[in-house]
């Protein structure tokens, strides 16, 4: 059986000043920016040599040129620390000591609050 029913489409479009609107903001937008932005950050519009200070200063860490050799040494001055004795804080008595030496206060003190076996 044959459908007899006519497909059709939608008959209205986008008004022509909607169109036109549209590109009169973007005209204008294009125009306009370029002419603002030197007035909204004057330092761009500042000469600049390959010897003058940047305008911007950044705090970012230098670039790491040998990972490898950073990473050993971190892992050394970690490895040194755990198994040392030291200050933290003088003042007010505070120590640190080394792992093993913690663990074993541990097991025979045991933690205040917590419950013993």
């Amino acid at each position: 059986m044959a459908d007899n029913k006519r497909f059709d489409y939608e008959r209205s479009d986008v008004p022509i000043r909607l169109v036109r609107w549209l590109a009169g903001s973007l005209a204008t937008f294009i125009l306009v920016v370029p002419l603002a932005l030197p007035w909204m950050f004057p330092q761009s519009m500042m000469p600049t040599t390959p010897a003058s200070r940047p305008a911007l200063s950044s705090n970012a860490p230098p670039l790491e040129v040998n990972p490898r050799d950073s990473l050993e040494r971190s892992r050394q001055g970690g490895a040194q620390f755990a198994s040392s004795y030291g200050w933290v804080d003088r003042e007010k008595g505070t120590v640190h000591i080394p792992i093993d030496r913690a663990v074993d206060l541990l097991l025979h003190k045991g933690l205040a609050g917590w419950p013993s076996p």
